[in-house]
């Protein structure tokens, strides 16, 4: 049994997901938690966690609060998830690559916020992001509530255990599609049109130069040719379908077009679906002009 302690009082995402992390790491029935600012308690924990004002992870401890407390080259600073995961995210994410991907998504966010770091900018006045920290937020008693705060600490854990379950889930799925974009690439003989039996996003490829398009099959039974963006930032893509294809389907898209089993083009010019590997195909060498 791990006695895991960190702060009473209010909560926050930060120590409530790197809980959520130890509980994955050694499984909830064997983690103690305790949550106090009684500094003898406090000293025998086995882990300590957002208090002490200690980070020592030879010693299991992981505090942020101190003067000299670390930070991360990109400049946003660790909070408790972040120096948890730091030591146990590889652990529990079971690769460094899906360990990466769940720090950046997930953990760096969160330590951004419990630090008082904006790592977004909003654009109106009256409407904000909701953010994993609001989620967290609404396991809290409510003013001048009833509630149990340790009960309502636990249940955010609760919920903490799912989402990176699920984030470990996707990044696991993300590294597998990343290496098999990598590897259809290279062994692709044309580099402008990227040719499949697995659908992958095409957002994998904005890294190469020459790929214009990549084509799929998809889950309806249909063929896709998806223009590949110009940045991963950006919306405007390579190369783009006629915009006299664009929003048309079925018979009106196939007598514009001239492909006969035409399916579907999206207004913006970057999807174009027929029923038929070649019909596609035909599709991108018009654009092409081949």
């Amino acid at each position: 049994m791990q006695k895991v302690v960190t702060h009473n009082g209010g909560f926050h995402s930060d120590d409530v997901f790197a809980v959520a992390t130890l509980q994955i790491h050694f499984g909830v029935e064997n983690v103690e938690v305790i949550r106090t600012r009684d500094e003898a308690i406090i000293a025998s924990g086995d882990i300590v966690v957002d208090v002490g004002g200690v980070y020592e992870p030879e010693k299991q401890r992981f505090d942020h609060h101190q003067v000299g407390a670390p930070g991360r080259e990109n400049g946003i600073p660790y909070a408790a998830f972040g120096l948890v995961w730091k030591e146990y995210g590889e652990k529990v994410a079971g690769s460094k690559e899906a360990a990466e991907v769940i720090e950046r998504r997930l953990v760096m966010p969160i330590d951004a916020n419990d630090n008082g770091v904006s790592v977004y900018q909003t654009v109106r006045d009256d409407v904000s992001p909701a953010t994993i920290q609001d989620v967290v937020s609404l396991f809290k008693p409510a003013w001048q509530g009833d509630e149990n705060v340790d009960e309502g600490f636990l249940e955010a854990c609760a919920l903490a255990r799912t989402i990176i379950l699920r984030a470990k889930m996707h990044a696991e799925a993300g590294v597998k599609e990343a290496q098999l974009a990598k590897e259809t690439y290279t062994n692709s003989p044309d580099k402008k049109v990227i040719v499949t039996d697995v659908e992958f996003s095409g957002h994998l490829l904005v890294d190469y130069p020459e790929p214009l398009f990549v084509v799929s099959p998809d889950e309806n039974g249909n063929w896709d040719a998806t223009a590949i963006r110009k940045g991963f930032d950006s919306y405007e893509t390579r190369v783009r379908f006629p915009s006299e294809w664009g929003g048309l389907r079925d018979k009106e898209l196939a007598k514009v077009s001239g492909i006969s089993d035409a399916v579907f083009c999206h207004k913006a010019g970057f999807l174009f679906v027929a029923g038929s590997k070649d019909g596609v195909l035909e599709a991108v060498k018009k654009v092409l002009g081949e």
